[in-house]
């Protein structure tokens, strides 16, 4: 019996890299612990971001630290978090800037063909939402890459765009998760979206670690 709990209780050795991942045995307990983690991540994001000016590094952080749950199958200490979210301030200013700026660009297109100010109607609307969708679900492709190599966000962009390239489906997994993240958002208590932005992050980094076609040069 001693053996046995010492089997269960040892931390997981993080497997090298490119290899996949030994398995773990896990109880219920572990299942409760990594569900209270993940809430946590997204209710601590979400009060991190408050100041607007610090959203970037806040979603920065946090998926880094999902990153390492699903390599490592637990989270980093809140030493660490706290570090790469200081360190991301300034950095993930301007990606924050492009985020508003495309949001207010579609939102007055929308705004323009649905009071007739622009010709096309209901069928533009349309194709404008969807483009929306997909750039929303391009830019969760770039916060997962952002967590993984922690390499900056321009880097980030471009692994992004090669997986684009790579492996199309992707790209439409990360919009679906969006869309249904955004529509759940609007159905529960605003208490509740922190916690459910901590699980769309995890679901963006479970998809990504799918096998697939790897694209040049990762």
């Amino acid at each position: 019996m001693d053996d046995l709990r010492r089997l269960r209780t040892a931390d997981p050795q993080p497997p090298e890299p490119g290899q996949p991942r030994p398995p773990v045995q896990r109880d219920w307990r572990d299942t409760l612990r990594a569900a209270s983690d993940l809430a946590l991540t997204g209710i601590v994001m979400t009060i991190a971001a408050l100041p607007i000016v610090t959203a970037g590094a806040a979603v920065g952080a946090a998926s880094t630290a999902v990153a390492k749950y699903t390599d490592q199958e637990r989270f980093p200490g809140v030493r660490d978090t706290a570090r790469d979210f200081a360190r991301g301030i300034l950095p993930g200013i301007p990606p924050l800037l492009i985020a508003i700026a495309a949001g207010v660009l579609i939102r007055l297109n929308i705004h323009a063909l649905d009071v007739g100010l622009v010709p096309g109607g209901r069928p533009l609307i349309w194709a404008t939402l969807l483009l929306a969708l997909a750039g929303a679900g391009f830019a969760a492709m770039v916060v997962v890459e952002f967590g993984r190599s922690g390499a900056g966000w321009r880097a980030a962009v471009r692994d992004a765009a090669r997986l684009v390239v790579a492996r199309p489906g992707l790209l439409a997994g990360s919009a679906g998760i969006m869309a249904f993240t955004i529509g759940l958002g609007y159905l529960i208590q605003a208490i509740l979206v922190p916690i459910l932005a901590g699980y769309a992050l995890l679901a963006l980094h479970v998809i990504r670690r799918r096998p697939g076609r790897a694209p040049a040069g990762s």
